[in-house]
């Protein structure tokens, strides 16, 4: 099988509409991993810091800063 980018021209120019279906491609790409991040990751987080089960702040006050 023949590699068709080896036989495209360098000033050959693409249609409009591969060109567009290619960025549509890309963009949907993106929009799938920003929604899986939401939700794997981000969602999570915020539910457990909500209810309490997530990291708790580990700075607490100094006996200092309250005596002052």
């Amino acid at each position: 099988m023949e590699n068709p980018f080896k036989t495209m021209l360098a000033n050959e120019k693409l249609p409009e509409t591969i060109k567009q279906k290619v960025m549509d491609d890309v963009a949907l790409i993106k929009l799938s991993l920003e929604v899986a991040d939401l939700v794997s990751v981000k969602y999570p987080s915020t539910i457990g810091n909500f209810f309490g089960i997530g990291k708790k702040s580990t700075n607490k006050p100094n006996k200092k800063d309250k005596e002052g």
